[in-house]
């Protein structure tokens, strides 16, 4: 199976001399042509992913402290007319863009354009490294996931998203659901297919412009199939999220997201499983792996089944063996290595 193609550079792989630069020109590359400063450029070490899903880029990096910026001079040499919503890792940012100057700490996205200038810089929170070497440092690290993506695939008037520009944007709503698409493809591009990049930009695209219009309250102009599947997207985390109810259910499901229970079937209408198939299959699939988790060997089964929402033993047993073939107990006892 064709892995999720990503392009990962690490700099520990390159001469020390050279590696400043490598950083340079690579960034400028995937992002837009830039500079640098640091005080660690003798010294950089960096690390960077960057995962190509089509419509969007999503980027994983890691570096000392550093400032970029982008001048009005470079943007007359060449503008690839993009946004980018960042969200650092560790370590505090601050970006100026449109006059405006924002402080970010860890969890918050801001959100900035390549057709703007813009100077940004991002230090790690802790002292350097202590070194072998008296009085020399090894310089800490800070890390960022971000999204870049072209201008005009978000269905938002450019004159009401310059009001987040060098904004501070909590990762709360739909940010948080964006926010963990981000880190899961860019810390394990492994899990998914080669196929799943366009669905994947899809659906960044999806979130991205919902977290943008959720800050803009303008969440209603957008396009109602955009709509659909972002609250799609929030229904399915929330569904992950609450496997161990035993009251959840469409309508439960409905309360909590504000919507009808007809909203709520009908956007898994076609998917060949109902939402109702959809809790249970994640509920099995989650007791199937926690009994072959090696670390809760000990855990009883009733425990195992009751952590998913099986509050019947009986019911959860027979579930099972009509899924997978035999008792919860056999499948364990299967998955054990022999003494």
């Amino acid at each position: 199976m064709a892995i999720l193609p990503a392009e990962t550079i690490d700099l520990q792989l390159f001469p020390e001399p050279d590696r400043f630069e490598i950083w340079h020109d690579i960034i400028s590359r995937d992002t837009a042509p830039s500079q640098f400063k640091s005080p660690h450029a003798s010294d950089f070490t960096g690390f960077a992913r960057v995962v190509d899903l089509g419509t969007s880029r999503i980027a994983a990096f890691r570096y000392p402290e550093l400032t970029m910026y982008r001048s009005q001079r470079m943007i007359r040499r060449g503008d690839p007319e993009l946004y980018e919503l960042a969200l650092p890792l560790t370590g505090t940012s601050v970006l100026d863009q449109e006059r405006r100057q924002c402080f970010v700490q860890p969890a918050e996205f801001t959100f900035l354009t390549t057709s703007r200038p813009y100077e940004c810089q991002h230090v790690p929170e802790q002292a350097p490294l202590p070194s072998s070497v008296p009085g020399v440092g090894h310089p800490r690290t800070a890390d960022t996931v971000a999204v870049l993506f072209p201008q005009s695939a978000i269905p938002l008037p450019q004159s009401k998203l310059r009001r987040l520009l060098a904004q501070r944007l909590p990762s709360v709503g739909m940010a948080s659901l964006l926010a963990r698409l981000l880190l899961q493809v860019a810390q394990h591009p492994e899990q998914f297919r080669s196929s799943d990049a366009g669905p994947l930009g899809s659906v960044a695209l999806d979130l991205i412009s919902a977290t943008l219009a959720q800050h803009l309250d303008l969440e209603q102009t957008l396009p109602a199939e955009m709509r659909q599947q972002a609250l799609r997207t929030r229904i399915d985390a929330f569904i992950s999220e609450h496997l161990d109810d035993p009251d959840l259910n469409a309508r439960t499901i409905a309360a909590a997201h504000h919507v009808s229970v007809r909203t709520v079937y009908r956007l898994w209408e076609g998917e060949g499983m109902g939402i109702a198939e959809l809790i249970r299959h994640r509920r099995l699939e989650r007791c199937r792996r926690d009994l072959v988790n090696p670390i809760l060997a000990d855990r009883p089964i009733y425990a195992i089944a009751a952590r998913s929402g099986f509050s019947d033993r009986g019911k959860f047993a027979r579930i099972f063996r009509a899924t997978y073939g035999m008792s919860p107990q056999a499948y364990r006892q299967q998955a054990s290595p022999p003494e």
